[in-house]
């Protein structure tokens, strides 16, 4: 049975252990006004990063602040994926990066493409459909979604934390994600049956993530 945790420490003073295995969405250090009256232009942004040197990293982000102020700290990720939506705003992809770890693709099966040709519908049959490719398009969050949490902004979409976690996971981890936000990666551990441990300094997030964490839980495959 998983167990999880909703706690309020700084990044800054996290302390990871063996097993563990962080997922996160950070803020993007953009200048965003977050409820609670949080801004995310934060002095010396790297400091929040410092203590996952040497820990299994997956980190969605864009990909200039990566270059920027990751890499510094955590050195080249060992695998690069986009993720894009259709969007309103001038940013239309993030990257998913990973460090001291690999994605096993093959864990997570999607449609190919000419599903109605007769070779990619035997094949379909006999492989359930094509590993999960290195772009993947899913839609933002927004306000009229069915999955997003009234009271917060900026929120992640399950299916994104979904294929990291399956890529990504072994079993036994512990899923920790410093910047939990409305708890996403929380709420998708809980779904698949792993122990978590999430952490956000704004009262707000953390509220949000725990109700979100009460509700009823749909059991996906793990």
């Amino acid at each position: 049975m998983n167990q999880g945790k909703v706690e309020n420490t700084d990044a800054r003073l996290q302390e990871y252990a063996e097993g563990e295995l962080i997922v996160t969405d950070p803020p993007y250090n953009i200048g965003y006004k977050y409820e609670g009256d949080f801004t995310d232009r934060i002095k010396d942004y790297g400091a929040l990063f410092e203590p996952m040197r040497g820990q299994r990293v997956v980190m969605v982000h864009y990909m200039e602040q990566i270059i920027h102020d990751i890499v510094p700290v955590l050195g080249s990720p060992e695998k690069i994926v986009a993720w894009t939506s259709y969007s309103n705003t001038p940013r239309s992809w993030r990257s998913v990066c990973w460090w001291n770890c690999s994605p096993d693709m093959s864990r997570v099966r999607v449609p190919y493409r000419n599903p109605e040709d007769a070779r990619i519908k035997e094949l379909t049959k006999r492989t359930g459909g094509r590993a999960l490719p290195d772009v993947w398009h899913i839609e933002q969050v927004k306000n009229v979604s069915a999955e997003k949490v009234q009271g917060y902004t900026n929120q992640i979409p399950r299916e994104v934390i979904y294929n990291i976690l399956k890529t990504t996971a072994s079993p036994g981890d512990v899923i920790v994600d410093p910047f939990s936000g409305t708890g996403t990666t929380a709420k998708v551990a809980q779904e698949l049956g792993m122990s978590f441990r999430v952490s956000d300094v704004n009262p707000t997030a953390q509220e949000l993530t725990r109700q979100r964490l009460a509700q009823s839980v749909i059991t996906l495959t793990a």
